[in-house]
């Protein structure tokens, strides 16, 4: 299908350097998910320092009840906060990589096709059946990856939705138990 040797070596790179932006991409989430969770393990230790030293200084068992419940609220608030974060790193990376992917595809589909016009052009008398056949088999991938990404941009969507739905439901409700 293809004519020469460089057409496919020009595929193969593409493919390598895809590969290996999609590969730093998973990296700096990776790195982003690191550090936000050092982040909140260090601010947690002071806390829990700064918790129990109120603790034993309190005076009397109304005392201690009283900052368990004055501690509820926070925690809760943070835990929202600690998800919002890890969602938006995990949500920034996908849509990162989903972007390399898609203009990977488009680019080699260009390249599919320029090869399919290339056959085309170049095939006998009586394989019209076959050069159409391959056309055709080219756009229904190309339709098909249309649609897997609008359903993946939906579904995406709903997801943030749901997750700030859920994100303002928990704080109410930690703001009612305080």
């Amino acid at each position: 299908m293809f004519q020469t040797p460089e057409q496919l070596i020009q595929i193969q790179k593409a493919a390598l350097e895809s590969n290996r932006a999609v590969t730093l991409k998973s990296l700096e989430g990776l790195e982003k998910l690191a550090e936000l969770n050092l982040q909140a393990a260090k601010a947690s230790v002071g806390e829990v320092a700064e918790q129990f030293r109120a603790l034993f200084e309190a005076k009397d068992p109304q005392a201690i009840a009283e900052l368990t419940t004055n501690a509820a609220q926070p925690v809760a608030e943070k835990f929202v906060a600690y998800s919002k974060h890890v969602y938006d790193i995990t949500n920034e990376t996908g849509t990162g990589i989903a972007s390399i992917v898609e203009k990977q595809f488009a680019e080699t589909g260009k390249l599919f096709q320029a090869a399919v016009d290339q056959l085309a052009k170049n095939a006998p008398v009586g394989s019209e059946g076959i050069v159409t056949f391959i056309r055709q088999a080219l756009n229904a991938a190309n339709t098909a990856a249309d649609q897997v990404t609008a359903a993946t941009k939906q579904a995406v969507e709903l997801a943030e939705s749901n997750f700030s739905a859920a994100a303002a439901k928990a704080t109410s409700r930690a703001k009612k138990a305080a």
